[in-house]
């Protein structure tokens, strides 16, 4: 099965499917990332970045940016999207970035690409940057393939997430994974 072609169908389908809302319940610990890796001056008791670029890997359609406006809470610091099942977001950001946000996206990887897709996401990563997972290790609650396969294609444990990602580790680099098992 072609996935992002399957991904894409999906998203063009119903404009709530992978809209990015998925972000809310960790905004708070993307924020204390932010504020460790991008430089910020104050300016008028508000923190504006001053250097420093975000990337939001399989970013869904953008929402949490244009509807929740989390990225207020990171100085207005809109990080750049990259979804390949979004025709306006399917191109591949250049550069590295001082973090990375990565929600709701690698159940949706098939086993087989998972480590190929680590790779591409810590390639984006700077020198001193971060890399934040939020893993579903559970089916997905309502949405299906079209040929019904649930779109958590891949449900393992923590800790078989934790043993694809270690090998990544460098000096310089925080990583941070939370997992959804309910």
């Amino acid at each position: 099965m072609n996935y992002a072609k399957a991904y894409e169908a999906m998203h063009n389908a119903n404009p709530k499917h992978f809209s990015g809302y998925s972000i809310r319940p960790y905004v708070g610990e993307i924020t204390a990332l932010v504020r460790r890796h991008i430089s910020f001056l104050e300016w008028n008791g508000v923190p504006v970045p001053i250097s420093g670029r975000l990337l939001d890997y399989g970013s869904g359609k953008g929402f949490q940016y244009l509807a929740l406006r989390v990225h207020d809470q990171w100085g207005g610091l809109l990080p750049h999207c990259y979804d390949p099942g979004v025709r306006q977001l399917r191109e591949k950001p250049s550069g590295k970035f001082s973090g990375i946000i990565c929600t709701d996206v690698m159940e949706h990887i098939e086993e087989r690409d998972v480590p190929k897709t680590l790779a591409d996401i810590f390639g984006f990563a700077g020198e001193r940057a971060f890399v934040f997972f939020a893993i579903a290790c559970r089916p997905a609650k309502r949405k299906r393939l079209p040929d019904g396969r649930d779109v958590h294609v891949t449900i393992k444990p923590p800790e078989w997430w934790g043993a694809q990602i270690d090998p990544f580790r460098r000096k310089g680099l925080t990583i941070r994974a939370v997992y959804d098992e309910g």
